[in-house]
């Protein structure tokens, strides 16, 4: 147990909403990065932070992560913080805090922007005000006003009024401390795709409303990040002289490792599904179990369902669940010992939009992957095909595949491998990285 997890382990006294690593006293002397983002932990977007805290690390900062709530729901965080804060550790930040959410703070955030807004904001603005409510202990803006502070990096634009917020506390209202926003995907498609009601209007957003609306916040931080081709290239048209930046996913090598070493599961895995529980993994599970499932149950395979997409499944397609019930594992704390085992990875989207952080993972492991269109969304298709790597639209070209991967598992994992090389590599993630701090702090 590692000096961090051991600090959760107490449970007298107040649930802790930070811990430290033991790198506590560097952070007097080294410049610092402050990083905020999603309470998410062990998902697509926590590997990305990952990668953020090793490239900041590694280049001598001195780092901080901040979980920072940004819906209703997450009032009701407070009982699950150890949890949380557990799950939020693996990213290996030096400091770790959680911003909390309570119904005062979510209430004057509904009065502040329904004011600033006029009531006629976007989903959006609504979301970034949630955000910027979130609160921060006392003890934790005591120890961050300690720091030499160097920029901020932002994970997705609800984050954003959380920590310019925070940086006019810690530095006054004229600070110009730069700030770089991640932005893992183009919220405002997202929010339109799923048809999500404006808290003011009760109707959902037009397309061109939200895009307008999440420009306007983007407008604030000095560059972008993005993790996909099809996101540069949109927010390259919509904000030209924006300094912008492609940084695609790599893949922590220390959980390949951990990966390898791991003690495997006593019985072998044929197809494994890994997902947290989101709209498209959702689809993607209908599609795969009604279409493409019928086509190889008679090779009784052995398929694994990983993640929270199981809850997701029971509550939004019962009877599916029921009937497929034996496949679903749930959430699990180790996910080295499920790849372990594994010998074909899946990921039969049909939605969804940004990076597939799954689809990486599966490449950096040198697992044999088996994915739509959709799973390599984003990624420079053309250089994964010089690799071997194809994408199958179609229920029977899935499970042809699913055969062929299984039939040569050997070759198709080192094709999987040679494209996360060709494309992932953490050099070129830290390459447009430098460029991006190079760029906002010159």
């Amino acid at each position: 147990m590692n000096e961090r997890t051991s600090a959760l382990s107490n449970d007298e006294g107040p649930m802790p909403t930070s811990f430290d690593s033991a790198s506590q006293n560097h952070s007097a002397q080294s410049p610092a990065v402050i990083i905020v983002g999603p309470p998410w932990p062990r998902g697509g977007a926590a590997r990305v932070i990952q990668n953020q805290i090793e490239f900041y690390r590694y280049r001598g900062f001195f780092t901080v992560f901040i979980a920072v709530p940004f819906y209703w729901s997450f009032i009701s965080l407070g009982r699950n913080l150890k949890e949380l804060m557990e799950g939020m550790n693996e990213l290996g930040s030096d400091r770790l805090f959680t911003a909390i959410l309570d119904q005062k703070g979510y209430n004057a955030a509904k009065y502040a922007a329904s004011i600033r807004h006029a009531f006629r904001g976007t989903i959006l603005d609504w979301q970034v005000a949630v955000g910027k409510a979130a609160q921060l202990l006392d003890e934790d803006i005591d120890f961050l006003s300690k720091l030499r502070p160097a920029l901020f990096h932002v994970n997705h634009v609800y984050t954003l009024g959380f920590a310019l917020n925070l940086r006019r506390r810690l530095l006054g209202r004229g600070s110009r401390l730069p700030v770089i926003l991640e932005t893992h995907d183009v919220q405002a498609h997202l929010v339109h795709e799923r048809s999500r009601a404006n808290p003011w209007t009760r109707r959902p957003d037009a397309l061109k409303r939200l895009i307008k609306s999440e420009a306007e916040h983007l407008k604030r931080v000095d560059a972008l990040i993005h993790l996909s081709v099809d996101d540069f290239k949109f927010f390259q048209t919509v904000m030209p002289s924006k300094p912008q930046f492609l940084a695609l996913p790599t893949i922590d090598e220390k959980f390949a490792s951990v990966v390898s070493v791991a003690a495997p599961r006593s019985e072998t895995i044929d197809l494994l599904f890994v997902g947290q529980g989101h709209p498209p993994n959702l689809a993607a599970i209908k599609w795969f179990l009604e279409t493409v499932w019928p086509l190889i149950s008679d090779r009784h395979y052995n398929l694994k369902i990983v993640g929270l997409i199981g809850q997701m499944v029971q509550r939004e397609l019962p009877q599916l669940y029921d009937t497929f019930r034996s496949f679903f594992v749930g959430e699990v704390v180790e996910l080295a010992p499920f790849y372990r085992t594994t010998r074909c990875v899946i990921a039969p989207m049909v939605s969804g939009s940004g990076t597939s952080i799954k689809t990486i993972e599966a490449l950096a492991l040198g697992k044999p992957f088996v994915g739509t269109s959709k799973a390599f969304r984003g990624m420079p298709m053309e250089r994964l095909k010089e690799a071997g790597i194809q994408a199958h639209d179609d229920p029977q070209s899935f499970a042809d595949a699913i055969f062929r991967a299984l039939s040569a598992e050997r070759e198709a994992g080192v094709a999987s491998r040679a494209a996360y090389d060709n494309v992932f590599s953490t050099r070129a993630s830290f390459a447009a990285r430098d460029e991006a701090l190079r760029v906002v702090t010159s």
